[in-house]
């Protein structure tokens, strides 16, 4: 069973009702003819709608023109663009989905997604040099070349079974200025790091001593969610999840279509990074407001457009 199907609004949905629910997408796709084909791989997907902005995707593969399906998940769309240089793409172990690796230059870390837009991934990869079928033959253990991929625009989103609000930090017009000066320079020192600079690598790691001081001064006398405004940081053994606090850009209120169920889809900014969230507002702790935090556990996936061959 999918678990984050509940993000979406099947908070009360069992195994046996979503196997049953798969099925009935999955065949009346079929006799809509509404599967899309990669005809040189023989794999198809379809796209369930749940509300405006959530949806299940079926992937499967045609033996023939049977199509035979192997797996679902439930996304949101996102459309706030990340900042990176280069991708890599690898496939997981247990069925034919993929993780998207890419440093995030506002943040200057290596994030980690779930690749939503497979068949695209694939198109791409057909029309490249050297592309030999036998690559996507599951019974290969190397099956793509984890070659980086270059001039990709990426787009993140995120589910969340469960989170509260927090109310915001007190900020001022001076401050915000500073702060984003400051953010200008760190990502400046970033890029000249990555190039390999002494000095830039030097100043990163005194600023983060002098961040961990003050810090450590301030936390004896304050809330630390007083002192740290939003943060980003790897969850649990899944190496796509996340423990985030992010301020609420833009909140926008939708509804299962067969449940009933209320979804919040949040653009949340952390560590200068947006990403829209999609939680069921059963699981929610608080009344979500712009301008206030959420805080919580999210399962960032993310959509690629790849680079015209």
């Amino acid at each position: 069973m999918n678990l984050y199907l509940s993000a979406i609004g099947f908070s009360s949905i069992d195994s046996k009702q979503e196997k049953k629910f798969i099925n009935a997408a999955v065949k009346q796709c079929i006799e809509d003819d509404l599967i899309v084909k990669n005809k040189v791989l023989n794999r198809g997907i379809a796209v369930i709608r749940v509300s405006s902005l959530t949806g299940i995707y079926i992937f499967g593969r045609f033996e023939g023109k049977k199509f035979i399906y192997e797996y679902h998940y439930p996304f949101t769309i996102g459309n706030a663009i990340t900042c990176n240089d280069e991708i890599i793409i690898e496939r997981h172990i247990d069925k034919e989905s993929y993780s998207v690796v890419c440093d995030e230059a506002k943040m200057g870390v290596t994030l980690i997604f779930f690749l939503q837009n497979v068949m695209d991934y694939m198109d791409f990869i057909v029309t490249q040099k050297g592309f030999k079928k036998d690559m996507f033959n599951p019974d290969r253990k190397n099956l793509i070349s984890r070659n980086p991929i270059k001039g990709c625009t990426t787009y993140l989103s995120a589910l969340s079974l469960s989170g509260m609000i927090l109310l915001p930090i007190k900020k001022n017009k001076i401050s915000s200025k500073k702060n984003m000066e400051e953010q200008r320079k760190r990502s400046q020192l970033i890029a000249a790091a990555k190039e390999g600079d002494e000095e830039a690598i030097e100043s990163l790691t005194i600023e983060d001593i002098d961040t961990y001081t003050r810090i450590s001064h301030r936390i004896l006398s304050e809330d630390v969610f007083s002192i740290v405004e939003t943060t980003f940081m790897p969850c649990g053994v899944e190496c796509d999840q996340y423990s985030v606090v992010g301020e609420i850009l833009d909140l926008k209120s939708d509804e299962n279509i067969y449940t009933g169920e209320k979804i919040y889809i949040m653009a949340l900014e952390c560590n200068n990074m947006i990403v829209s969230m999609a939680i069921n507002a059963l699981s929610l702790l608080g009344e979500p407001k712009v301008g206030r935090r959420f805080k919580g556990q999210i399962w960032l996936q993310g959509t690629v457009k790849f680079p015209l061959s």
